[in-house]
């Protein structure tokens, strides 16, 4: 008896064990801030390298995923865990402004397959008058879920629900109660470049996580060294005569007026120093002169290394985005100390809820994001 109830069990555990799935050669967003949460997306194709499924997660109902012409589309995402799911919207994107879907089908994977959910409508009819009706387009669809749990859904889109051959679609918002997921920091979106036509950097040690030797620790922000030149698009070098802009509204909170250089003995000291104690206190910083930026909504910017401060900015000034805080310059650093003009740039850091942007995350997804951030959005095709 004992045996036959260990078989039956057996059998039921078996049988409930979900199939593995796996992320591998997916594409994804991060989720959030300050946060390794990953979220991956899959598509049935894309009608151009501007229009990849992650138009259709970025938050910016101005962008679409378009998917390339010919039959049945989809696109799946992959929260990679489980999730809580009470309402699933879904806003139909255009493309060349023209209308592209009519319908589409949510559906969920059991069992390693696809099983529909509920076909949904973008169009409905319209009461005018006492009579007459007019049959009107409405891109938003919300799907009450009625309370669900899963990792992994998709939209299907027939060949017989697309209008003109291409699908489109704008946004996916999932939400679990009134708590929509947000795939990105709206705080963060499209921030001004602190240096006009900016170039990331080349090399990973530019990015914040990258070890930083001379001072025992790790970098926390975003090295700019060169802009491009607008007739040709060449890189050229930043220097003491490049503006440093401010990449939002905000209040200054520090601004180092009265800082002086240190001496180059005193310099390579305090590097020596900190490279072997961890540093708890750090009056006179390798990062120079600074000017710092509140942008009253949890997010603080820092500019480094300055040459010289504007003479409007003092603490308490209020900036918007995109006016002359400063220039270029490599106070702070060895150069500076010998009193030579190499190693000039611009250190950038963001500190978004008091943690830098970048914590705990791979450098890798940092460019990712920081891309996502500075995004020329209103460049790009729709």
């Amino acid at each position: 008896m004992i045996k036959a109830i260990t078989s039956v069990i057996s059998f039921l555990l078996i049988a409930n064990v979900v199939p593995k799935r796996t992320t591998q050669g997916k594409e994804y967003i991060i989720c959030g801030n300050n946060t390794q949460q990953k979220v991956y997306y899959a598509t049935s194709s894309n009608f151009s390298k501007n229009h990849k499924g992650q138009k259709a997660l970025d938050d910016d109902e101005s962008t679409s995923w378009i998917s390339a012409r010919g039959g049945d589309q989809w696109i799946e995402i992959d929260f990679g865990v489980k999730r809580i799911m009470t309402d699933i919207e879904i806003t139909a994107g255009t493309k060349d402004n023209y209308n592209t879907i009519t319908c589409c089908i949510i559906q969920f994977m059991y069992d390693g397959k696809w099983f529909d959910y509920g076909k949904y409508e973008f169009k409905k009819k319209e009461k005018r008058g006492l009579f007459e009706k007019k049959l009107t387009y409405d891109p938003v669809v919300k799907i009450n879920l009625g309370g669900i749990d899963a990792s992994t859904f998709r939209i299907y889109i027939p060949q017989e629900c697309i209008i003109d051959g291409y699908a489109a679609i704008a946004e996916i918002a999932v939400y679990a109660g009134s708590a929509r997921l947000q795939y990105f920091d709206k705080r963060l979106y499209n921030l001004c470049f602190p240096i006009k036509n900016g170039l990331f950097p080349e090399n990973d040690s530019g990015y914040p996580n990258a070890p930083r030797g001379y001072r025992g620790g790790i970098h926390y922000g975003l090295d700019i060294f060169y802009y491009f030149n607008e007739d040709n698009f060449l890189p050229i070098p930043v220097d003491e005569n490049t503006p440093v802009l401010a990449c939002d509204d905000g209040v200054v909170v520090r601004a180092d007026i009265s800082y002086k250089p240190p001496a180059e003995d005193e310099w390579k000291s305090l590097s020596q120093y900190y490279q072997k104690n961890p540093a708890t206190f750090i009056k006179r910083s390798f990062g120079g002169r600074q000017v710092w930026i509140d942008h009253n909504n949890g997010v603080l910017s820092a500019y480094n290394h300055l040459s010289k401060i504007d003479e409007s900015i003092t603490v308490g000034t209020i900036v918007k985005k995109g006016q002359r805080i400063g220039w270029v310059g490599n106070s702070g650093l060895l150069g500076e100390a010998q009193g030579k003009k190499w190693g000039q740039h611009l250190h950038f850091e963001l500190w978004v809820d008091g943690v830098y942007l970048g914590y705990n995350m791979s450098i890798h997804d940092i460019k990712r994001y920081l891309r996502w951030i500075f995004a020329l959005r209103d460049m790009e095709e729709n």
